[in-house]
């Protein structure tokens, strides 16, 4: 479980963190899902690195760790975009003139590069969706979970219009026929 959570901490990919650890990729990948089920069904999505369960733990464990890398990777990037600083000197002299002791300090930045920002957005995002079509994602995700059916619950409000223009339809051709309205199913 160490070895899993400082190889994915530094930043290693699934595959090379699991080599790193002695264990198969499927292996990692399946304990990670027993541990992601867990953490969801029984910890209400807490991630609790000292969980009982040692696949939600490890699964809490890789996921801070992950979140980590992210965070120091996305912080590299920010200073890059930024510019950071290369050298910084500071020289102390006596002036001739005054008598007084003078420190000058010089500092020397590589300058940002926009280029890193943008790298940073898309990978961050590649495809933003509006949030409409988010919460369409999420409606949809918890229909299916309560086992709703999607096309019915879409539907269902069409259909309701529908049987109410007919049943409108159907009362007109019956008043001008003079035949009494027929039951409603």
């Amino acid at each position: 479980m160490d070895l899993l959570t400082r190889a994915t901490a530094a930043g290693l990919p699934t595959k090379q963190a699991a080599d790193a650890a002695g264990v198969g990729r499927s292996t990692f990948l399946r304990w990670m899902r027993m541990g992601e089920d867990v953490v969801d069904e029984k910890q209400d999505g807490k991630l609790d690195v000292d969980s009982p369960d040692l696949c939600a733990a490890l699964f809490a464990r890789v996921s801070r760790a992950r979140a980590a890398a992210a965070a120091r990777a996305t912080g590299q990037i920010e200073e890059a975009a930024r510019g950071v600083v290369v050298s910084e000197t500071v020289r102390t002299w006596t002036d001739p003139i005054t008598g007084e002791i003078r420190r000058e300090r010089r500092i020397r930045r590589r300058p940002g590069d926009w280029r890193a920002s943008a790298w940073l957005l898309v990978r961050l995002d590649p495809e933003p969706k509006p949030l409409d079509e988010l919460l369409d994602e999420e409606d949809a995700r918890i229909r299916a979970e309560r086992g709703e059916n999607r096309m019915e619950k879409a539907l269902t409000p069409h259909l309701q219009d529908l049987a109410a223009r007919l049943e409108k339809t159907l009362a007109q051709y019956q008043e001008e026929d003079g035949t009494p309205p027929r039951p409603r199913p």
